[in-house]
């Protein structure tokens, strides 16, 4: 049943402003990073969990969102926000045309073929010293302006991230509400049985990937003017990884409980620094544990328990 996501609007921009208000720097620094991540986590719920699509390699649009966006910036001197225009449709564009390539395999080849594409792209901006700089990055990337004021700090670049990221969660929550997020379900379900009942699929899903994509190079090119510098370390396959587990620990077909999962993985991060990169391997068993235990999202599969139990502690009793 179609519901009303005003409410549920208002009740987060309500806590976000509380947030803003009463949080010091740490905190609004961690809201920032929430904001900019669940962009193409939105994405990959829309990809994965409404229309069934794995996808292995989704840090490549985040960083090909990234790079297009410094790079106009720092080498041509185009206007920030416009190069974040331009690369949003970039992304979506390369989205499609993965798409088109991709899917027309299925189940496990599929996810080697994503992954596959993630892992090209981050060797690309590796080695394609001349254009990406390399392991060195790039630095200088122009932050975005209102007016004369720069959104060089935190704070300030806070309403500009959480507003794409409110904006992204409207539309996408309007869209798996909408027919065309019916037909999603059926895709996901049986591609035979959307067939039967006159449901393109391949375009159907090649259109739902270029809006996955979309929502990933958005956040990257945000994330880059927001740095002010990038390399190619957060776009590797590691990042998607905690994307997937970002997903996955919301529910995958649940676009409001994917904050929780961005969140949850954000603050996790902080608490893994210490293990440097290892700590992808802990989030690889997360991301087990939670398919095979919560596949419905962490919160959910904790209710679920507690139901369960309930029941065996009046037994006790």
């Amino acid at each position: 049943m179609r519901t009303s996501i005003v409410p549920r609007l208002a009740a987060l921009v309500a806590a976000l402003a509380l947030a803003r208000w009463l949080g010091g720097g740490y905190v609004v620094n961690l809201l920032v990073v929430t904001a900019l991540f669940a962009l193409p986590a939105l994405g990959l719920s829309l990809l994965m969990g409404y229309t069934g699509q794995l996808s292995l390699g989704h840090a490549a649009f985040v960083g090909l969102g990234a790079y297009a966006s410094a790079i106009a910036a720092t080498r041509f001197g185009l206007d920030p926000w416009l190069t974040v225009v331009a690369a949003t449709v970039l992304s979506a564009a390369i989205a499609w045309a993965i798409g088109w390539l991709v899917f027309r395999l299925k189940g496990h080849h599929l996810a080697m073929a994503t992954l596959a594409f993630g892992i090209i792209v981050h060797i690309a901006l590796v080695e394609w010293r001349s254009v990406t700089g390399g392991q060195d990055g790039l630095s200088g990337v122009a932050a975005l302006a209102i007016g004369s004021r720069e959104l060089t700090t935190d704070g300030a670049f806070y309403p500009v991230a959480w507003t794409a990221c409110l904006v992204a969660l409207a539309l996408a929550s309007n869209l798996v509400q909408s027919p065309a997020g019916l037909a999603m379900r059926v895709v996901a379900e049986s591609e035979a049985v959307a067939g039967s009942i006159g449901i393109a699929s391949d375009r159907l899903k090649r259109r739902i990937m270029a809006l996955s994509g979309a929502y990933a190079g958005l956040g990257g090119a945000l994330y880059a003017h927001w740095l002010g510098y990038i390399s190619p370390g957060p776009f590797d396959v590691g990042f998607s990884i905690r994307l997937l587990l970002m997903v996955a620990l919301g529910g995958f077909a649940g676009i409001w409980s994917v904050l929780f999962g961005v969140f949850f993985v954000v603050m996790t991060s902080e608490v893994l620094k210490p293990f440097g990169r290892y700590d992808v391997v802990l989030y690889g068993l997360l991301l087990v544990v939670v398919m095979i235990w919560c596949p419905r999202g962490l919160l959910v599969g904790i209710a679920d328990g507690f139901r369960r139990l309930a029941p065996q502690r009046r037994l006790a009793s």
